[in-house]
């Protein structure tokens, strides 16, 4: 994953080429069957990697005279794919693409700033992220709104795709999502370019298939966490999120559904509010950790009621990395994924517990923090008005006491 700080000459302008676009298949994979394939005339099954461009700001407190604007887009080349224009003056936004047929740019969906997310005041930060799911899925989101809208989705009841009041026949289920239909897809792209005028300025860019958030956001777990949900594809009701009320998530919102950027399964576990797990067994997945895993296969009972076994494949659902992590900072340990880093299928069958992530100073801290909670928590029952305390990892109540981290020589048994 590229993660770097803009220099003061890119602040207002940036051109970055995307990695391995040259190659025309390393951003997708051809999973048809080979049954499939045998057959004369069947098309194929292709898989696209997903792709996370995050672009991270802040909006000064000089004027420059111009209108505050951000762009940032998909480009083949010269020629425009996808892009966004935001403009914090008229408190708009519009999404662009290139009309296939006349060669010409036009506005394939517009809408309003959300002000309650965005105030373009002077110091504020601000983040937005593309989100490429596939060869025609593009999902822009600005400090937490979705750049979306007229979601088209599958009715089993009519049997039909809907998008706004028309609708199509289909014979099977899609995907709710907007289409970008441009002259190219988005995977066709060789750049992404974004720009800004007036007060607003950039600092970072991140690309990859991994998530990423603010820096500065150091012993700030919870509220890690809380940013990476407000920009997931969470889809909770408002009586899910009252239920958060008084426990460590009490901040989470209702998501984005499908114009989300990440699902709720890679959002960080924190021990506290402050610290991150050592040991987070989901990250999202890059495109080296396989489709497919080993598992044995039953055949039969031989003579002596042995059973008897042959590998096989199966697909694996469990496609996620496991790591090891910074307790302060979140991120993967070293920032040496090679070294700290296996996918979950492994994870879990050789129990890896991530002892060289574990901090004891910051263990006896953790611990600290667990029992003033059990305290406050007794407290409030014997006063009649108990409020639960625990952290979203659910860590504490899976702990083996007698194999306490900060107690003997056993390591981290959590």
């Amino acid at each position: 994953m590229d993660d770097f700080d803009l220099d003061a000459k890119d602040r207002q302008g940036y051109n970055y080429p995307i990695p391995h676009s040259n190659e025309s298949s390393y951003w997708k994979e051809d999973i048809t069957p080979e049954k499939v394939k045998t057959v004369k005339g069947n098309g194929r099954v292709m898989m696209f990697w997903n792709r996370n461009f995050y672009i991270f700001g802040k909006f000064l407190d000089e004027s420059t005279g111009e209108e505050t604007t951000i762009s940032a887009g998909l480009y083949r080349g010269k020629e425009l794919i996808y892009k966004t224009v935001i403009n914090c003056d008229s408190g708009t936004w519009e999404n662009w693409v290139l009309n296939k047929k006349n060669n010409r740019k036009e506005v394939l969906l517009r809408g309003d700033i959300q002000k309650n997310l965005t105030s373009c005041k002077a110091g504020d930060n601000f983040d937005l992220i593309l989100k490429n799911d596939n060869r025609r899925l593009a999902n822009w989101i600005f400090n937490a709104q979705a750049l979306q809208h007229d979601v088209e989705g599958y009715s089993r009841k009519i049997k039909k795709t809907i998008v706004g009041e028309k609708s199509h026949s289909l014979g099977h289920n899609v995907r709710p999502a907007v289409k970008v239909y441009s002259k190219y897809t988005t995977f066709a792209a060789t750049r992404f370019e974004f720009t800004a005028t007036g007060r607003a300025v950039f600092s970072r860019l991140a690309f990859g298939q991994c998530n990423a958030w603010p820096k500065n956001m150091d012993m700030q777990c919870q509220k890690v966490r809380d940013w990476m949900q407000h920009r997931s594809k969470a889809n909770f009701s408002y009586m899910s999120v009252i239920g958060f009320r008084n426990s460590p998530d009490e901040n989470f919102t209702t998501g984005l559904g499908v114009f989300g950027n990440n699902l709720m399964t890679f959002i960080p576990d924190c021990l506290t509010d402050k610290y991150f797990n050592f040991l987070q067994m989901k990250i999202h997945a890059n495109k080296f950790v396989p489709l497919e895993r080993v598992v044995k296969v039953f055949l039969w009972k031989d003579d002596n009621g042995k059973d008897i076994y042959r590998n096989g494949t199966a697909p694996n659902v469990s496609r996620a990395l496991c790591c090891c992590t910074n307790m302060t900072t979140g991120r993967v340990l070293d920032d040496d994924e090679k070294e700290n880093c296996i996918p979950l299928n492994d994870c879990v069958d050789r129990t890896w517990t991530c002892q060289q992530a574990f901090d004891p100073d910051i263990g006896r801290e953790i611990e600290k923090t667990w029992r003033e909670n059990d305290e406050a928590y007794e407290q409030g029952l014997k006063n009649g008005n108990g409020i639960f305390v625990a952290n979203n990892a659910g860590v504490k109540t899976h702990m083996v006491k007698d194999k306490n981290p900060l107690k003997g020589e056993n390591g981290v048994y959590f």
